[in-house]
């Protein structure tokens, strides 16, 4: 009867020194959560810098992208940025907690006075993680609609898409970022989407 519970407290020992081994190596291997700071500075920004310097080299004197600027490795680039910035728009729009700023890093303006602090642009998407996320969703729309152009070379439609892209993207800012401003946007007439 020793030899038994003896062998069953051995088997339960390895068993469980086995799982909790298993659930600190998926621990360790998860990636840390990019904080919406993050995702901004290091993926879109980059991306949406990417496709205007494209577009900004090729426009025309009627503010359209003459096709004959656009090598086709411009074409490729373009197509490349708007896909990663589709992918990260949807990993953004899919984070499960969403947190503003690494406690190491400030954002743009903060401590300015006038200017939003963390925790009220925190606030303002805690309000509404839907809209958050649908207007993340819609910036990777936007992109995917992006990257078909460029995997056409369809000058029009991509000229049309990049001088739209500072629109979506001001949408999310105005109402997560700085939403006293929309109403004076708004007030003005000025259309934002």
């Amino acid at each position: 009867m020793k030899t038994k519970i003896a062998a069953l407290l051995t088997v339960t020992m390895l068993v469980a020194g086995c799982s909790s081994k298993s659930d600190q190596a998926t621990d360790a291997a998860a990636p840390a959560q990019l904080t919406v700071f993050e995702f901004m500075t290091e993926k879109v920004d980059k991306d949406a810098d990417i496709i205007w310097e494209i577009g900004n080299k090729a426009i025309d004197d009627q503010a359209a992208i003459d096709p004959a600027l656009m090598s086709d490795e411009d074409w490729t680039r373009l197509g490349k940025s708007a896909t990663q910035m589709a992918a990260d728009s949807r990993a953004l729009a899919a984070v499960e907690h969403i947190v503003v700023r690494p406690v190491d890093k400030r954002i743009a303006d903060e401590g300015t006075a006038g200017a939003p602090t963390v925790e009220q642009i925190e606030g303002h998407i805690d309000r509404d993680h839907d809209l958050f996320r649908s207007l993340a969703e819609s910036l990777a729309n936007h992109a995917d609609e992006l990257a078909g152009a460029a995997a056409r070379k369809d000058h029009v439609v991509a000229a049309r898409l990049i001088n739209e892209l500072d629109g979506v993207c001001e949408s999310c800012h105005l109402e997560f970022w700085y939403p006293e401003q929309k109403e004076l946007i708004e007030r003005m007439g000025i259309a934002t989407h």
